[in-house]
């Protein structure tokens, strides 16, 4: 009988071991689990953290070229105007250039012309005198 009694001391003491060895994973596992969670929630925040100080600089960035955007672009406005007034002026001052080239060409053409009429004038008045003369020599 004492072999029976110390098999079963035995398979006791091999169940009180299981039993402890069972009790200590489960202690294991659960502080286990409790630390993964807590490095989770840890990385989780600093994910959030990271995301919010990347949106924070992306929006720094984003305004910072907003506003150097529209200073170059006002900047490049004001030179834009600057430049059509100056077209505009040279424009003006061409127009005005060509306007006095071409009346200057019209009255030396208008004066060429007068010219011209008067030595056809002339022309004509010493033919039509020669003729006359011509004629009354023939007449005579």
């Amino acid at each position: 009988m004492s072999e029976i009694s110390s098999a079963v001391r035995m398979n006791h003491a091999k169940e009180a071991v299981n039993k402890k060895e069972a009790f200590e994973i489960r202690r294991m596992n659960d502080k286990l689990e409790t630390e993964i969670k807590t490095v989770q929630e840890k990385n989780s925040k600093e994910v959030n953290q990271i995301k919010k100080d990347y949106e924070v600089q992306m929006n720094t960035v984003k305004n910072d070229s907003e506003v150097k955007l529209t200073k170059v672009r006002n900047s490049w406005n004001k030179k834009i105007q600057e430049e059509n007034s100056r077209y505009e002026k040279l424009l003006a001052d061409l127009k005005a250039t060509q306007a006095d080239k071409l009346s200057s060409t019209q009255s030396n053409n208008e004066q060429q012309i007068a010219n011209q009429e008067l030595k056809h004038k002339e022309y004509l008045e010493k033919a039509r005198q020669k003729f006359e003369e011509e004629k009354a020599k023939l007449e005579a």
